[in-house]
């Protein structure tokens, strides 16, 4: 499996932190070293102040929030910004600096991506459901490693526990398995879509039934190749015929298709998608949030056509016009190929949910249009004004949980 991601970030913050803290010419601190600045600081009314020391550069953005933020340097060499009031969230950011882009060093809070640094982390509190309420008991989150036989590599996957599971409960836990996006790893649903607060929030006020949650590693190729044709088949598989035994041996989940849901977002909403129409003897749940299915087998996106963030569309927007992508009905045909009005007896849930101003509103409703004309009953959800953002996803997860493993007519 590639190197750890930790060693990438500590070895890239700690080089960001002493070239941005060259020893002070004068004054106190350890060392000899100018003391450290704090950053980010989230003001009571939800403004948020960023500082970086860096005396010899000479522009300091912040990127992330809002587009980019300039920065004014002080006489000590410290660079500071403050945004407007941000509503409560969890911010994702990075620091601009001459060009170059680096982490906050003195913020331990990041967004790993696989395969690079990612960027850092700023919650503004408020009442959410994926910040931590006071009083709730917290699940656990546990990580596995495996050898891939499908894909060919080592790869991981985690495993968040309701609080108080119980392992000889005579009643198996029902599980949800969580898929990530292009460029997310296998805990960024947990670390950056806070699912497992979500999730013991929800369970603790008795809004969403006791449930295991499994977030595996989403490229279906080995080191993470994303734009293969056969990546996603190859996810499935995997998923599937490796982690899901897996899973079933190691915890007190249940093996019935009516106690097993499957959703994701981005790639991850394609992934959910194709997995669970194709394995209807498994699934029973299926959820997408903003699904890439430009990524689906035989739509032949690859990177740098498309299989990435898509670009915005504007609000009513169609796929199918320059620029956008688009989906052929023979695609689909294609890679559901048993999929017809038979199959809603299977499906206890499809919830198909997308911002209008996200650049796949197209595919997302060119795909629907193809379940209408094979009869597919499926639950429509569009999001007036919203683009390709956490926190849509965040509250997509928030709105299918408690629908999740409800009893016939509920």
């Amino acid at each position: 499996m590639r190197s750890s991601i930790a060693s990438v970030l500590i070895s890239v913050a700690l080089s960001a932190a002493l070239a941005q803290n060259p020893p002070a010419p004068a004054g106190p601190g350890r060392g000899g070293f100018a003391p450290p600045v704090k950053s980010p600081e989230v003001s009571a009314d939800g403004k948020v102040t960023f500082r970086l020391r860096a005396p010899n550069a000479k522009d300091v953005f912040v990127t992330g929030i809002g587009g980019r933020l300039a920065m004014e340097k002080n006489d000590q060499g410290v660079w500071t910004a403050t945004t407007d009031v941000l509503k409560p969230d969890i911010y994702s950011y990075s620091f601009l600096v001459d060009g170059a882009t680096f982490t906050d060093p003195g913020n331990p809070q990041v967004k790993t991506a696989y395969g690079n640094a990612g960027q850092s982390m700023v919650q503004v509190p408020g009442p959410v459901t994926w910040e931590p309420a006071p009083g709730v008991p917290r699940g656990a989150v546990t990580r596995h490693f495996y050898h891939s036989a499908v894909v060919g590599d080592d790869r991981d996957f985690w495993v968040y526990t309701p609080a108080g599971y119980d392992s000889k409960r005579n009643l198996a836990y029902p599980v949800l398995y969580l898929l990530h996006g292009l460029g997310d790893e296998s805990s960024s649903w947990l670390g950056v879509g806070a699912a497992n607060v979500i999730l013991d929030n929800l369970i603790a006020r008795g809004q969403a039934k006791p449930m295991v949650m499994v977030t595996p590693l989403g490229y279906g190729t080995e080191g993470g190749g994303r734009g293969t044709p056969d990546m996603i088949e190859f996810f499935a598989r995997a998923l599937v015929d490796e982690v899901m035994p897996q899973v079933e041996k190691l915890y007190n989940v249940s093996r019935d298709r009516n106690q097993r849901a499957i959703a994701g977002l981005s790639m991850g909403g394609a992934e959910a998608t194709f997995t669970g129409l194709n394995h209807l003897d498994k699934f029973a749940w299926i959820g997408s949030f903003s699904g890439a299915y430009v990524m689906w087998p035989g739509a032949n996106v690859g990177p740098g056509r498309g299989a990435g963030p898509p670009p915005a569309a504007a609000p009513g927007a169609s796929g199918g016009r320059a620029g956008r992508p688009s989906l052929d009905a023979s695609i689909m045909t294609k890679d559901f190929p048993n999929l017809d009005s038979k199959a809603n007896s299977q499906i206890r849930l499809l919830w198909i949910a997308c911002g209008t101003a996200d650049g796949l509103i197209g595919v997302n409703r060119q795909f629907k249009e193809w379940l209408k004309s094979k009869d597919v009953k499926f639950t429509d959800l569009e999001v007036p004004e919203v683009a390709h953002v956490w926190p849509l996803w965040r509250q997509n997860l928030t709105d299918l949980a408690p629908m999740l493993f409800q009893p016939k007519g509920q």
